[in-house]
């Protein structure tokens, strides 16, 4: 009798040994298990504008233990998890800090600290921080008008192109990735190639365009290339492709002129506008049109993409790079 009594309760501590070992912790129960140490700190939300901030986390362990994940997770609510918006690495044993994009602006956010063990989450204390307010107007910047043209992304638009003093003005000509002006501009002078279009030497992401085969993965000008940049100084830069898809999609436009010079004004809904003088873009020896450059390489890599227009319409597309356009910088607030 004693023996079966002793087999019985055996079996019943058993049985309960594979049902604990087959519980799931919730994401905020801390962990039970006495020889496991995971402290997680959140580090205080910094560098925070209307649009993005510097978040981080810290984790300390007992010894033996391994870590899956450390990162970052935030929300509008308090105590934000894992599942929602987050960011992490792998690389668990030393600070990681991370830039959140996209916020909104004048915004509350919650921010915590996470580490993953397994199945388990660990999490640090909730860190609440308000994003800036949007600026809003008109102003100067590095002695340089722009205009609030209301647009989605808050990208600010210059009254003015490159080396012009009145919005009519029609500025210097510039090559794609160059910075400065010259008097002749075809493959044989253009400085990023070995002078022709498949032999690239800068911002080539395909090696049939590249000098002996180079290619890289820049698809963007650097601000060394930029000639805003360059010319009026960090916080100017050129717009994107993307960046003149929204002012034209944004705005509507008409042929006009102002001060005796032909070119198209672009109104937006709160009432404001840009005028962009017709420029006549020098290409193959002679001028045309309208055309001003973006900072984003075209799909093969020997064009940049441009807007260019004329009385009739709008449109965006690629150019031989080595092609004298104009330039009218943009500035974002972040």
């Amino acid at each position: 009798m004693k023996k079966t009594m002793k087999a019985v309760a055996a079996l019943m501590l058993m049985t309960a040994v594979v049902f604990t070992a087959g519980c799931n912790k919730p994401e905020d129960e801390p962990n039970n298990d006495e020889t496991v140490t995971v402290t997680v700190t959140t580090i205080t939300p910094s560098d925070i504008t209307t649009k993005t901030a510097v978040c981080g986390a810290e984790v300390v362990v007992s010894e033996g233990v391994t870590l899956e994940e450390l990162g970052v997770c935030w929300g509008f609510q308090e105590n934000p998890t894992a599942s929602e918006e987050h960011l992490s690495t792998a690389q668990w044993n030393e600070p990681f800090t991370c830039k959140l994009t996209e916020l909104k602006p004048n915004t509350v956010y919650h921010v915590r600290a996470y580490a993953k063990k397994g199945s388990d989450y660990y999490y640090g204390a909730d860190k609440k921080f308000t994003t800036e307010e949007q600026p809003s107007g008109n102003g100067t910047y590095n002695g340089h008008d722009y205009i609030d043209l209301g647009l989605p992304s808050g990208t600010l638009w210059a009254t003015c192109n490159v080396y012009a003093e009145t919005p009519e003005g029609l500025g210097s000509y510039f090559a794609w990735g160059e910075t400065t002006t010259k008097a002749d501009y075809d493959w044989s002078t253009y400085k990023y190639c070995n002078g022709s279009e498949n032999t690239l030497t800068k911002y080539c992401n395909d090696a049939n365009y590249g000098y002996n085969g180079y290619s890289d993965e820049l698809v963007i000008l650097q601000p060394e290339d930029d000639a805003a940049t360059a010319n009026w100084g960090t916080g100017w830069r050129m717009p994107t492709i993307e960046e003149w898809e929204e002012l034209k999609n944004n705005t509507t436009s008409m042929w006009t002129t102002q001060n005796d010079v032909y070119g198209r004004l672009f109104t937006s809904e709160n009432g404001n506008s840009i005028f962009l003088p017709a420029t006549h873009t020098f290409l193959y020896g002679q001028y045309w049109g309208g055309g001003y450059w973006s900072s984003s390489l075209f799909w093969h890599p020997d064009c940049g993409n441009r807007l260019s227009f004329g009385s009739g319409a709008v449109g965006t597309g690629g150019e031989p790079r080595y092609a004298g356009l104009s330039v009218r910088p943009v500035r974002s607030i972040e």
